[in-house]
């Protein structure tokens, strides 16, 4: 009879442990990916404003000159 409230012990100690862990992490996750969309969102900000500025030098250069430099 003790062996099986040890083993029953065990197994649930293991179930209520893991799920401890999944909750701890799932709360770490949530509570950081607020603070992670502000950087992606950072970060993609910087990597538009070269190329929107490559693109407004591509337009400054598309534009005929008609009046020529003396």
């Amino acid at each position: 009879m003790m062996l099986v409230i040890i083993t029953a012990s065990a197994i649930t100690g293991i179930i209520v442990g893991w799920w401890l862990c999944s909750a701890g992490a799932a709360a770490a996750i949530s509570r950081s990916q607020p603070h992670m969309e502000k950087r992606v969102r950072y970060w993609q900000a910087q990597a538009r404003a070269p190329l929107a500025e490559a693109d407004r030098l591509e337009m400054e250069s598309a534009v005929p000159n008609y009046w020529p430099r003396a």
